[in-house]
């Protein structure tokens, strides 16, 4: 969850490289980002707790589940 900050700021700052205005689908697009970011985090920590269930310390589960799911959706 701590990405949310650094996509939108990401998304803003390519907006400005290519000089493109924040209309409708640029703000749509950013909606869409946030969701994604949002999804595939609590993903990770599904799977870092699936992980610790099987009996792993919680450094290895949270380990585990980064490698699985730090990846784009």
């Amino acid at each position: 969850m701590s990405g949310l900050p650094a996509a939108g700021f990401g998304a803003l700052i390519t907006l400005i490289l290519f000089r493109l205005d924040l209309n409708i689908y640029g703000f749509v697009g950013l909606i869409m980002l946030v969701g994604i970011v949002k999804k595939n985090a609590i993903m990770m920590i599904d799977f870092a707790i699936d992980a610790q269930r099987k009996g792993k310390s919680a450094a290895e589960a949270i380990h585990e589940g980064c490698l699985l799911r730090f990846r784009p959706s």
